[in-house]
């Protein structure tokens, strides 16, 4: 932190990541407080000597008191929060000491204080429900969602017959069939079973039932996947198609590759005297995506799934849950560090599979070359509450690959007047009326026009 930092922090006034106090509280105030900064993403500062109202420095008399405080109150949190070198540090602002207390962000940990785990919400500190710390858990990777029963299940919902199917794909599969005298020991081995704490029953997991399970949706409705593509770039007018896919995970990232393939246009450059494919996108690219985000997604958020959505201009895959602990995302897109699988479990069924899961920990440098290698801008990711992959098209809509010019001029004609008819089409374009039908329709198949009205009454509008 700079002094500039430190002069703007004060000017913003009390936020959800900064804490402004006139003189050291008491110390068990005071760990109330670190402690809810320590269970955010983002951690936070404490700073002394400043009026909370007037935001004027006002100083604090013995800074060395004060720091003692910080220290003591780090202690009594349950595990003590661990400050760094020049987390505390002491300045001078108009002549006046000024104390600060960096809290570092959340390292995976769950801290608690008095009995109670306690975030930051706001300018307010309040402890976390039991559901709530459920979900923390999970979401910063400290308990294992994969792992837990999968509630409402019993073996008779796993599909034997994929279990047998996904062994011909190992190795090993003789010698694992070997270890195993019953399908619950295979299981067991497998991680797709465990057993139940309470009966000692052997139960599917939640991976199990993701990876073999006869109705996987039925016990874990998040785990769908939605695809839609929208006509414009905002997804505010009427999509022109929608999809919830259901099934096991091989079978959604396959349906949802199919959604993609289906919309990704595909155009050609004739070089020399060669007919060169060229893709509005690298579908490969595309398909890591929506790989990484059913293994890297949180599962432990209800209602909530992946999805898949294409823009006239981009397409979007947004996958439930920030990052771990311990990967930052500017790290993480300067392919400094590698991507840890959330689920672990889950991406070492997908990496048995042929065509899957080549790529663990390298799959965001495979979608930045591929784009690069199309001539496209790099794939934009961000992370708030999703992680969200971004693929730019460097295709402008109005001039799609693959269009003749009688579909150009067409197109232009729509934009005119609204609308066109296969004769109107065939007037403008001197095409064959034969020819202008599927014209039109190849259009409509490519999602730039919808046909409306019966056959003889058929007219063409924009989407």
């Amino acid at each position: 932190m700079t002094e500039e930092t430190l002069r703007q922090l004060i000017a913003a006034g009390e936020t959800g990541t900064v804490e402004l106090k006139v003189n050291a509280p008491r110390p068990t105030e005071l760990a109330e407080r670190m402690c809810g900064m320590a269970n955010t993403r983002s951690g936070g500062v404490v700073i002394f000597g400043v009026e909370d109202q007037t935001l004027a420095p006002v100083g604090v008399a013995q800074p060395n008191d004060t720091v003692d405080v910080i220290l003591r109150a780090a202690r009594m949190v349950k595990p003590p929060i661990s400050l760094q070198d020049e987390a505390i540090r002491t300045w001078s602002l108009e002549g006046r000491s000024i104390v600060t207390a960096e809290i570092p962000a959340n390292d995976g940990r769950l801290y608690q204080y008095n009995g109670a785990c306690l975030v930051r919400r706001g300018t307010h500190t309040v402890p976390l429900s039991i559901e709530e710390i459920s979900g923390y858990l999970n979401a910063y990777g400290t308990t294992r969602w994969e792992l837990n029963v999968c509630a409402g299940t019993t073996l008779d919902d796993i599909d034997t017959e994929m279990v047998e199917r996904y062994l011909a794909y190992r190795a090993e599969r003789s010698r694992q069939r070997r270890r195993y005298t019953t399908t619950a020991d295979l299981l067991l081995g497998l991680h797709a079973a465990t057993r139940d704490i309470p009966t000692a029953e052997v139960r599917p997991t939640n991976a199990g039932i993701l990876m073999f399970g006869l109705d996987p949706q039925l016990p874990i409705p998040q785990s769908e996947v939605v695809c839609v593509k929208f006509t414009d770039t905002l997804g505010v007018r009427t999509y022109i198609d929608r999809k919830n896919f259901l099934g096991t995970l091989p079978t959604l990232v396959d349906q949802a590759s199919s959604f993609l393939k289906q919309y990704v246009r595909v155009g050609a450059t004739i070089r020399g005297f060669r007919r060169e494919d060229e893709p509005e996108y690298p579908f490969e690219a595309l398909r890591e995506a929506v790989v990484n985000a059913m293994v890297h997604r949180d599962y432990s958020r209800a209602g909530e799934t992946v999805r898949v959505f294409m823009y006239s201009d981009r397409v979007e895959v947004r996958s439930p849950g920030g990052l771990l602990p311990g990967i930052s995302l500017d790290d993480l897109v300067a392919m400094r560090v590698t991507s840890v699988p959330r689920n672990p479990v889950l991406a070492g069924f997908l990496r048995d599979i042929p065509g899957y899961m080549e790529r663990i920990g390298s799959g965001i440098r495979f979608m930045i070359s591929e784009m690069r290698a199309l001539g496209l801008p790099d794939p934009e990711f961000t992370e708030h509450q999703d992680f969200v992959v971004t693929f730019r098209s460097g295709i402008p809509v109005d001039e799609a690959i693959g269009l003749n010019e009688r579909q150009k001029i067409g197109l232009r004609v729509v934009r005119e007047k609204g609308s066109i008819s296969t004769g109107e089409y065939c007037a403008a374009t001197g095409a064959a009326e034969r020819t202008g039908l599927r014209d039109l329709q190849d259009l409509v198949t490519k999602g730039l026009l919808v046909a409306r009205g019966k056959k003889r009454g058929q007219r063409y509008f924009l989407p």
